[in-house]
């Protein structure tokens, strides 16, 4: 009998159980999966205006008018009023820039902003985590809370993933830790419960469960119960913002490492397959709104 990590997906594979309440309303229609979607957290609008921009602008040309946002937000339920104090913020931030020609405003991502959202955006189309061994297991000195604190944000400006407030894990690639921080590398045979949970805490997995119950649910032939294409551009941005807003509250780390019953890569696959599904239908609203794929012009020419 092969040897079993004590806490591995193996050993405690009964470690999430899905009761009924997770999926008696089993998605029947699109706009039923939206209304799901729509139903596991709060939407801050200026994140989904990110989204956006990085599910439908960025690949045409990053400028985007005003009236293909309205038109998409107000599909989602998302009042113009709450679109344009997202928009002014964003602004304000520095997130995105606004030219108006006329009487059209159009948005794109600023400098810093593109900054910004260029790796989230390779982590979440990735069919798989980027981050590997071999491992690096960095160990603080006793140190007063100030110093200790700076020692561990330069460990995490390296890349080194924080399990305690005295050890971090730095993934291959990761940079060198400070000096005074005790380095051992090598593999990890059999990570620890306790170093799983602090890498994906239980309110994590909690929120994972729920959308891999909700997309798990739906039929395969869902898409083909017919869609127009607003509405699967609404769709696949709402999929891709639940999505991106976990992705993102974690390490991209392999399943290995991560607490028994993991669901991040069986939604990586249901969310991919689904976006897939979905842009033949999404992208010719997208196209006609906000310019082909690919191209660089700007949408003002085309609106």
């Amino acid at each position: 009998m092969p040897f079993t990590c004590p806490g591995s997906r193996v050993a405690r594979s009964h470690a999430h159980v899905y009761n009924a309440a997770m999926v008696q309303n089993r998605p029947a229609t699109p706009n039923d999966l939206t209304a799901g979607l729509g139903q596991l957290g709060d939407l801050r609008v200026w994140s989904v205006i990110i989204t956006i921009f990085g599910d439908a602008v960025m690949p045409r040309g990053g400028t985007v008018p005003t009236s293909a946002l309205a038109a998409i937000t107000e599909r989602l339920s998302i009042k113009p009023e709450a679109l344009r104090v997202a928009l002014y913020r964003l602004a304000k931030d520095s997130w995105v820039t606004r030219q108006k020609t006329g009487r059209n405003s159009f948005y794109a991502l600023s400098g810093s902003g593109r900054a910004e959202f260029l790796p989230a955006s390779r982590r979440i189309y990735a069919d798989a985590p980027a981050l590997h061994g071999p491992w690096r297991l960095a160990a603080l000195p006793p140190l007063a809370e100030a110093a200790r604190a700076e020692l561990g944000r330069k460990l995490r400006d390296a890349g080194f993933l924080r399990l305690t407030s005295a050890l971090y894990l730095g993934p291959d690639g990761a940079g060198p830790p400070p000096a005074d921080a005790m380095v051992v590398e090598g593999d990890l045979a059999c990570p620890p419960r306790w170093a799983r949970q602090a890498l994906a805490p239980d309110a994590l997995q909690a929120d994972y469960d729920r959308l891999f119950a909700l997309l798990d649910s739906a039929s395969d032939d869902l898409i083909r119960e017919g869609i127009d294409s607003l509405d699967a551009v609404a769709l696949r941005t709402l999929l891709i913002h639940r999505w991106r807003r976990l992705l993102l509250r974690h390490p991209d780390l392999p399943v290995d490492l991560m607490p028994a019953g993991w669901r991040g890569e069986d939604c990586r696959s249901l969310v991919l397959a689904l976006h897939e599904n979905l842009s033949p239908l999404a992208d010719p609203w997208l196209d006609a709104a906000i310019g082909p794929r690919g191209d660089p012009s700007k949408a003002r020419n085309r609106i």
